[in-house]
């Protein structure tokens, strides 16, 4: 074998070639071991099979090692030989990955088992056995090819089976789930699968040039990083005009235990290149056909999405009938490892190369669920939907919230920073509830204040300082709530009574108390009574208590002016329920009260 000559190259040449061509001596095999490094080849790849099948691929790819190519249209690289890259996805056989392949077929058989192998030794690997049962294993590698599918449309029913034929352009994206059990096997000190990630050998040509893919207007398409190598996310989506400029990723819930839609739990995280931010998933269930049932209360993790690993796919929305066109100019040498991988299967973090001032708000509806908003500032931004800036909502839920861009629900906003702006959210409520708004995070941006309007209460919250919750109705709230970072200021009024304060004296606006203030509200679990005490001139109009779910439990007009009310809660349930008080000058107050019945 050559390897040592040809190690002892790589480093006399920084790990860069003109061209590169292998092919096996009449001594032995010969093959490149590229170790956490990156190899760079100009031109093309010629490779000539191995005989061996411990030493079976010409170029081994390993602890995060990567291959770049000079720019070029065509794929160049050439020959039967094999490029043998690892990575890494969930290792349950009930959840899906989103994948595409790194490398192409080199043979006429295209199943799953000619380009997916188990590692078994750092060179040695074998062939994926695949089963048309349901589950996937870890010891021996057996992937269900049940769950290998592709996508491309609007709906549920558009999803195209692939099965054991791995006929797929590169570029093209397709799921995979897991696998079951673990495997012992140990390369490089890292174990093949432990229960938490299954490792996959990818072998095949490497894929080079530039690949494209069919996109039409309005329609989603599963594509994925078609390259042995880290993908620039930012720059490959501001370069293809056809799509909206926004990559979706599936996230969900880890270790599921079941195959029916029914009891999915997962949802699409947003990355914005304009923005240079990732909103995670909002978990949801799923009906038979797809349908958005319910949120489960579960967000997915917060990953910096600027660079795709080897083999990372991703959904995208086409803006117009064209193509997705990936290019040579995308490739990035980035490594992975516990800190920034983007499978779900590891903690990902990966390091950005720039921070786009931004801040996050997260709103919870009716202590169900939470869903993060990101808020980003550029000067060439607008305050309409930019394209590759602003992402809308993808599966909305029944009562949702969002920016309200262009008459829609969007989770990512950027615009031109203003302090004088107010900027618009919506929220829909299938039914009463409860929404509470909290100022989660702020990236390279420091406001004084961050303040929460809300129109028909004519207040103004600093959720820098405190959050904001508001029982609302059932209905859309397009015009009541908006962001913004300047209080405006109060104008004296125009009376007898009160003149404009006198020049360079400051004016001191009158101290309006909020309705919360004027009413004491207690749950008295003691004697399970829930007490309500008006303070001063407060005169209570209607009293209303709900459950989380927005029913109501009893409602209660008060015709007498009482300054003190009682109500009995010895016959509920133990549990958190809304109280709802409309005063006489309507005024609304929500609290959450808890009854819980005293041993």
């Amino acid at each position: 074998m050559r390897l040592i000559q040809l190690l002892f190259l790589l480093l006399l040449f920084n790990s860069s070639y003109g061209q590169l061509s292998i092919s096996p001596s009449v001594t032995g095999d010969s093959y490149i071991y590229v170790n956490n490094e990156v190899l760079f080849i100009e031109d093309g790849i010629d490779l000539k099979k191995n005989h061996q099948p411990s030493t079976q691929a010409s170029i081994y790819l390993r602890s995060e090692a990567q291959i770049l190519q000079g720019e070029k249209t065509t794929n160049k690289n050439s020959g039967e030989g094999l490029v043998s890259v690892f990575q890494e996805g969930t290792s349950n056989a009930f959840d899906y990955n989103y994948w595409s392949l790194p490398v192409a077929n080199v043979s006429a058989n295209k199943s799953v088992s000619e380009i997916l192998y188990e590692p078994l030794d750092i060179t040695r690997s074998r062939k994926a056995l695949v089963t048309s049962e349901l589950n996937g294993t870890a010891d021996p590698l057996t992937i269900s090819k049940r769950w290998l599918h592709k996508f491309s449309g609007i709906d549920y029913l558009d999803w195209r089976y692939i099965g054991d034929l791995f006929d797929l352009l590169p570029g093209e994206g397709f799921t995979m789930k897991g696998t079951n059990g673990t495997s012992s096997t140990i390369i490089n000190g890292v174990q093949n699968n432990t229960g938490s990630s299954q490792r996959y050998d990818f072998r095949g040509r490497a894929n080079d040039g530039e690949f494209q893919v069919r996109i039409m207007k309005d329609q989603s398409l599963l594509v994925g990083n078609p390259y042995p190598s880290a993908l620039h996310l930012r720059h490959f989506l501001f370069n293809n005009t056809s799509t909206t400029g926004i990559a979706y990723f599936w996230d969900s819930k880890d270790n599921g235990r079941s195959h029916y839609l029914s009891d999915y739990e997962g949802g699409y995280g947003a990355y914005s290149p304009g923005a240079n931010a990732y909103v995670p998933a909002v978990f949801k269930k799923f009906q038979g056909q797809g349908n958005i049932v319910n949120a489960t209360g579960e967000t997915g993790d917060i990953i910096p999405r600027e660079f795709a690993p080897v083999a990372q796919g991703f959904m995208l929305i086409g803006s117009a009938d064209g193509y997705v066109t990936f290019t040579n100019r995308s490739r990035i040498y980035i490594k992975e490892n516990s800190e920034n991988s983007g499978f779900k299967s590891a903690s990902a973090n990966l390091l950005t190369s720039e921070v786009t001032p931004n801040l996050r708000l997260d709103v919870e509806i009716n202590d169900l669920y939470t869903r993060p908003l990101i808020l980003a500032f550029r000067e060439d931004a607008t305050k309409n939907a930019d394209w590759a800036m602003d992402a809308m909502t993808l599966n909305r839920i029944s009562s949702d919230v969002g920016w309200f861009i262009d008459e829609d629900f969007y989770i990512i906003n950027v615009q031109p920073f203003s302090t004088e702006e107010k900027i618009p959210i919506i929220v829909n409520m299938a039914s009463e509830g409860e929404v509470t708004f909290n100022l989660n995070s702020t990236k390279a941006f420091e406001p004084e204040k961050v303040f929460l309007f809300d129109s028909e209460r004519n207040t103004q919250i600093d959720l820098k300082s405190t959050g904001y919750r508001v029982f609302l109705a059932k209905g859309e709230y397009e015009q009541r709530f908006s962001l913004g970072f300047q209080m405006p200021v109060p104008l004296p009024q125009d009376t007898e009574e009160e003149q404009p304060a006198p020049e360079n004296v400051p004016y001191k606006p009158k101290v309006v108390v909020p309705p919360e203030a004027e009413i004491q509200i207690l749950q008295n679990n003691a004697e399970g009574l829930l007490q309500i005490k008006a303070i001063k001139e407060a005169n209570i109009d209607q009293v209303t208590l709900y459950d989380l779910k927005g029913s109501k439990i009893f409602s209660q007009k008060i015709t007498e002016k009482e300054q003190e009310l009682s109500f009995s809660t010895n016959g509920l349930s133990d549990a958190v329920y809304i109280l709802k008080i409309i005063t006489s000058d309507k005024k609304e107050i929500s609290k959450k009260i808890s009854i819980k019945k005293q041993q």
